[in-house]
């Protein structure tokens, strides 16, 4: 087994769908639009043999399978663009006439070129790395291949840069190619695909042409006539051109089962958010810490059990805090979408996993649900002067997507912090922020996750509408009285992780969540 590995430089791939729909962008990319790279890639640098037969095997191998995440999509707009070389233009006011211009070599000019209707459709996956899977052996192909991966630099348009190799990891597939009525079909290479693409492009004839012609061009006399003799009798009245690809054969593709996809790895926190809606004046995120401390208050005291267990409360019998997962508090905001303000529209519970639901639901219940009703319990949070507001559980069919629990747990790669990670101690000296870094990876491995690949510390958020880490009030630490250190930061994992994802010493307070980002860029996943 191998695959094609295709990375994104760009993090988006241009390339418009079905050939003729140009509004729309192609996504998953067809295996064929994969070959004929390749295959321009090999006209491009000499038709080397050993590339060459790498191809021709390629093409006789059975439909690849892909490993393609979900992708979004730009919206595409109407551009304008300057016909390539046209020899006809239109007259400029107060110009001279267009045989003038076209003598004095301006009629090439962008700005005396008529303008064509074009549309530019990008796809923006979540992965920017793709791989097309094929079960064979590449044995004595392994070079030719390998040098050809090489060489590609874009797929689609020329804008749509990718880096491309042989890859032997064990990506499981996403799309399988399959008979009968599938639910998505692909353009596949098949055998004599390469030389079909020869001989559209014909590039030898033309390039032949353009030599005679040039040949032509430059002589004179009796050269000047032998020159044509010998291009009337090669080619007659017929000019050689490239033309277009055909495209290759359709065939079949069927999403993988869910099931047989690995899981995306989680924290030591239950995916399903207990959500609640915040009815009263407008909070802003600066005012976590107040918000949840007041929210926590209100659950402590509604609890059936009393004490409260270590898992609700996170304290153990004896006062000392719990080294075990226990329940933690996250403020829902409007933030991450086009026009976004920051402001706290929600606060949400994220249970311990491994939680008994009975055990939950008999610390818990009374707070949720009137029994009388059976509707969702109103609560009222109030801290003096500071703020006074209701909440309830959400039950809304369609809530706002920043109520959305899956907004803030749906795997991803990267992460960017809503609410600031507060750092388990302060770091000095030239590496500060090197070991800052490196203590937020060993957070997340304290909570379940996977060793981040890179983390990026910035004051400033990566999601619209979140404050600058310094308009966060510090958090304090219990032992002495004095302040925690806090920052924004990205989270880059190498593979999807699912949430929440509360990182750092304040993760039970309201401090440290992250929302995922599509790799698309920054916003709205």
């Amino acid at each position: 087994m191998f695959a094609l590995a295709i990375r994104y430089l760009n993090g988006w791939a241009m390339a418009a769908a079905d050939g003729a729909r140009k509004e729309q962008a192609e996504w998953p990319l067809h295996p064929d639009r994969v070959f004929m790279a390749m295959a321009a890639a090999w006209f491009e640098t000499g038709e080397d043999p050993v590339e060459g037969d790498a191809l021709r095997w390629l093409e006789t191998l059975s439909p690849p399978a892909l490993a393609a995440s979900e992708a979004g999509f730009r919206q595409t707009v109407t551009s304008y663009v300057p016909v390539n070389d046209t020899g006809v233009s239109r007259e400029v006011p107060g110009s001279h006439a267009l045989d003038k211009l076209k003598d004095a070599g301006l009629a090439v000019l962008p700005e005396h070129r008529l303008r064509n209707e074009r549309h530019f459709p990008v796809a923006i996956p979540h992965d920017p790395v793709v791989h097309l899977i094929w079960d064979a052996d590449l044995a004595q192909h392994r070079e030719g291949l390998e040098r050809l991966a090489e060489k590609v630099t874009h797929i689609g348009h020329s804008a749509s840069l990718v880096q491309m190799w042989v890859s032997d990891e064990g990506v499981p597939a996403t799309w399988l190619p399959t008979n009968g009525v599938p639910k998505l079909r692909l353009r596949v290479p098949t055998a004599g695909r390469l030389q079909a693409l020869a001989e559209d492009v014909n590039r030898a004839e033309v390039l032949e042409y353009a030599r005679l012609r040039a040949r032509v061009d430059q002589s004179s006399g009796k050269e000047k006539k032998r020159m044509k003799q010998i291009i009337d009798e090669r080619f007659g009245e017929r000019v050689p051109v490239s033309l277009r690809p055909r495209s290759g054969l359709w065939h079949g593709y069927t999403r993988r089962p869910d099931d047989l996809l690995p899981a995306p790895a989680g924290t030591v926190f239950q995916p399903h958010l207990l959500v609640f809606t915040l009815r009263g004046r407008a909070f802003t995120l600066p005012s976590t810490l107040r918000l949840l401390e007041s929210f926590r208050g209100s659950l402590m005291a509604h609890c059936r059990r009393q004490p409260p267990p270590e898992w609700f409360s996170g304290h153990r019998p004896d006062g000392a805090p719990s080294e075990q997962p226990h329940m933690a508090l996250l403020p829902l905001s409007f933030s991450g979408f086009p026009h976004a303000d920051g402001r706290i529209m929600g606060l949400a519970i994220a249970l311990p996993e491994g939680l008994d639901p009975a055990e939950a639901g008999n610390c818990l219940e009374d707070y949720l649900i009137d029994a009388q009703t059976g509707l969702p319990r109103e609560h009222k949070l109030y801290n003096g002067r500071w703020f006074e507001c209701d909440i309830a559980l959400q039950i809304a069919e369609i809530p706002p997507k920043s109520l959305t629990p899956d907004t803030w747990t749906q795997p991803s790669k990267l992460w960017a912090s809503v609410t600031p990670i507060v750092l388990d101690r302060h770091f000095k000296g030239a590496a500060q922020w090197e070991l800052a870094a490196e203590n937020i990876k060993d957070a997340c491995e304290r909570i379940g996750l996977p060793r981040p690949r890179e983390v990026i510390l910035n004051g400033v958020a990566m999601h619209e509408g979140v404050p600058h880490a310094r308009q966060f009030p510090a958090l304090r630490r219990k032992s002495d009285g004095g302040y925690r250190y806090h920052t924004h930061a990205l989270l880059l994992f190498d593979q999807e992780v699912q949430g929440p994802v509360l990182v750092g010493a304040g993760r039970f307070r309201g401090y440290g969540l992250c929302r995922p980002l599509s790799e698309k860029g920054f916003g709205d996943v």
